[in-house]
């Protein structure tokens, strides 16, 4: 039978806005389960004017040497095709902490994460990052704000890592003596919001439990060679490396690489939290395995020649003696 490994990790995220009841929220992750994973994290915030501070609690410690802020990529017009879909954008850069980004009759400030408004905080097994909004009041040029950056996707690097597990390795053993086929399955959860999954620090955080976010975006991409459920995903397609190519994490292969998008909604009367499952599965020919395999069938055929080549002379020589 083949080799079969099964692996899980739940992912739960805390993001609140204070004064904003209309947020959009963006996690884009970049699935790379032979090397290093990294995740965006976009916050899109329609009443910015009202607001004072954006925060957002990571499950996983992260320091701010670590923290790429992607704003200054958006000013390249082929990352802006590649992430808004549109043809006539342009961004232009108005002070330190501000641009303005223009689109199809629409406008829009983009943030620059300078270091002076940030926060960092460790809490329980993860960070909190908060982004100081007052500070860049009197600089905004519209109501609406638009945050992006990027993290290593720390959770991830470790749902895929290999690890010495010595009676797994006896299983394994086992089933690749049986067959060289070997499947990978990992459960990969994202949860936004929901308290039964955040850590008691957070849950006592009274402005979360207020927040009533609109709306949450979740894209994967993925290698080809790995299947992933998309009974309810709202858009696939083939990434574009063109556009991609100055935009996506270091060292990222953007060739034969899926992208999925998933989004749910929410009223806006409704306290939002949002949970979102995926099934990673991966079926390979393991080359060790194939030797192996190979061998024992080589073996059994040459045991089981000699053995019938006995058996007869045997035999033969019983006749020859009757």
């Amino acid at each position: 039978m083949p080799s079969k490994l099964q692996r899980f990790t739940d992912d739960g995220w805390a993001i609140w806005i204070d004064g904003d009841d209309k947020s959009t929220i963006y996690l884009n992750d970049w699935m790379n389960p032979k090397g290093k994973n990294y995740i965006d994290i976009g916050i899109r915030i329609y009443g910015v004017g009202r607001s004072s501070d954006a925060t957002v609690f990571i499950p996983f410690p992260i320091e701010e040497k670590e923290v790429q802020d992607l704003s200054f990529l958006l000013a390249n017009p082929s990352v802006l095709r590649g992430i808004f879909n549109t043809h006539s954008m342009d961004a232009i850069k108005i002070t330190p902490y501000i641009s303005v980004l223009n689109y199809e009759k629409r406008t829009f400030n983009l943030l620059h994460l300078n270091p002076d408004i940030l926060d960092f905080h460790n809490v329980a097994y993860g960070t909190i990052l908060t982004i100081q909004l007052k500070a860049v009041q009197n600089q905004l040029t519209s109501n609406e704000l638009y945050i992006l950056f990027r993290i290593p996707h720390k959770s991830l690097d470790n749902l895929f890592a290999s690890r010495l597990d010595v009676n797994r390795s006896i299983n394994r053993l086992k089933e690749r003596i049986s067959s060289p086929l070997e499947i990978r399955k990992y459960g990969y959860s994202i949860r936004i919001n929901e308290a039964r999954l955040l850590p008691p620090e957070i849950n006592a955080i009274e402005p979360l439990h207020k927040q009533h976010l609109r709306k949450a975006l979740v894209t994967i991409s993925l290698d080809e060679a790995y299947e992933l459920n998309d009974s309810n995903c709202y858009r696939i397609r083939r990434l574009e490396p063109d556009l991609y190519y100055d935009y996506a994490p270091t060292g990222y292969n953007c060739n034969n690489t899926i992208t999925y998008q998933w989004v749910e909604e929410r009223p806006v009367s409704v306290k939002a939290h949002y949970n979102f499952y995926f099934a990673i599965t991966h079926s390979s020919i393991n080359k060790k395995s194939l030797s192996v395999y190979l061998l024992v069938v080589l073996l059994t055929a040459v045991c089981g020649n000699a053995i019938y080549a006995l058996v007869s002379y045997f035999a033969a020589w019983l006749i020859h003696l009757l």
